[in-house]
């Protein structure tokens, strides 16, 4: 089991937030420090299924942000611009999803997850290499909570007990994992320097450098 943002494509950077603030600031026609501010401020109802679609999220924004109804079209269509380019790998982590499913193993996503990386999902090359993905606001849970590891456990048809859970660390999610009775290894935040992530904590169990030496760490287990 993977988590996403981190692990198998880069976690955004302080910049990369404002760079898409800018974005969304012009589709709306405003300051791009009120949408910055936006999204500092609303992670959680971003991410819990408060909103479900990206055209959810859009209205939420331009209402919170005081523009014009007119404004929610164009930027429902910049977000899901930008939730595309956030799911594109390195092509060393597609080889070693396609490495790791030719052993017989099967890949889950579960990620803590606004509407428009639930809407660009199908676009990435992620997509077609795992069994399963479990986003949090399609779910209306976020890590840690115990039902997102059990729902995509059941989707996989793998107990905990027989799940490697790989992931960098954010929401806490590498003891969420071990609560539900999985083997973790956390992994070098992909991305880089001053890359973000919400609700980190330290981590002292086993860990990799990145999600590529999952298969030679499998190795070594057995």
């Amino acid at each position: 089991m993977l988590d996403l943002f981190g692990t198998l494509v880069d976690a955004p950077t302080p910049a990369d937030r404002s760079r898409a603030a800018s974005r969304l600031a012009h589709a709306i026609g405003c300051d791009p420090a009120a949408v910055e501010l936006y999204l500092r401020a609303t992670w959680t109802v971003r991410h819990d299924g408060t909103m479900a679609t990206g055209g959810a999220l859009a209205e939420h924004l331009v209402g919170l942000i005081g523009g014009p109804v007119s404004a929610v079209e164009p930027v429902a269509h910049e977000l899901l611009a930008l939730g595309c380019s956030r799911v594109v790998p390195d092509d060393s982590v597609i080889e070693t999803l396609l490495a790791l499913h030719g052993c017989g193993l099967r890949l889950g996503v579960l990620r803590d997850a606004s509407p428009d990386i639930v809407a660009a999902w199908p676009t990435s090359p992620l997509a077609g290499c795992v069994d399963a993905a479990v986003f949090s606001c399609a779910a209306g849970w976020t890590k840690p909570d115990h039902r997102l590891y059990a729902r995509i456990s059941d989707m996989l048809g793998v107990p905990g007990s027989e799940t490697l859970y790989v992931g960098d660390g954010g929401g806490d999610e590498l003891r969420g994992a071990r609560r539900c009775g999985m083997s973790v290894v956390t992994i070098r935040r992909r991305g880089p320097h001053g890359a973000m992530a919400f609700g980190d904590r330290p981590w002292r169990g086993p860990a990799i450098d990145t999600v590529e030496l999952v298969h030679a760490y499998l190795a070594e287990l057995s």
